[in-house]
């Protein structure tokens, strides 16, 4: 598995700059975005003190950050301004709320891209390199894999866009899986983030809103 799965970073969406993302959304009126299609994006916590022109917040206190975004051709993120978030919260639309069910509408068919299997034919291990480049994203959302790998199931995001979901109680074979997918994304993605490993639930703090 992990071969073909560590191929995938050939063709990765590269993060773009606070100032790149102020340009793309130049001359875009916030009426015409297409609030059904913007969802929250993991990025990595540094960008918070950044000069990122956008709604972005700490989720929890992990140590990373969500902003939200559409996903345009070749997975360039097209990141929400400002003033877009202005006129959605003078039009009394709960932009925030529709972007998380716009995310648990996308993931509800496929929430993982790739799995392990463990000898009972049982997965151990959730991968979410999805091809819309917002696997991570599917963290946020409570509870996704707790009938799969347990209510206490573990998670990494050691790449921009792939994120690792596995069960608590592994096998030796199964940690070394674990941790050759974890490793080898950290080490060949094109954006790195974090080799470390959290509790599921730490993520979910974003769901309740507290962050906003």
């Amino acid at each position: 598995m992990l071969p073909r799965f560590l191929d995938r970073f050939r063709r990765k969406a590269k993060r773009q700059t606070a100032l790149e993302v102020l340009e793309a959304g130049r001359g875009v009126e916030p009426a015409d975005r297409d609030l059904s299609r913007v969802v929250p994006i993991i990025l990595p916590l540094e960008l918070l003190t950044s000069a990122w022109p956008g709604p972005i917040v700490q989720i929890g206190d992990l140590p990373f950050c969500a902003a939200w975004a559409t996903c345009g051709e070749m997975n360039t993120f097209f990141y929400v301004t400002e003033r877009e978030a202005r006129f959605w919260d003078d039009a009394g639309i709960d932009w925030r709320a529709t972007a998380l069910a716009n995310l648990a509408r996308i993931s509800e068919d496929r929430p993982a891209s790739g799995e392990k299997l463990d000898d009972d034919g049982l997965p151990f291990l959730k991968v979410m390199l999805h091809e819309d480049a917002v696997g991570p994203s599917r963290l946020l959302l409570p509870h996704l894999f707790d009938e799969i790998l347990g209510a206490d199931y573990e998670v990494a995001i050691p790449e921009q866009t792939c994120a690792i979901a596995y069960r608590k109680n592994l096998s030796p074979n199964q940690e070394a899986d674990v941790s050759g997918a974890i490793n080898g994304c950290f080490e060949h993605g094109t954006e790195p983030m974090s080799a470390e490993r959290f509790k599921a639930q730490r993520f979910w703090e974003f769901a309740k809103g507290t962050s906003f």
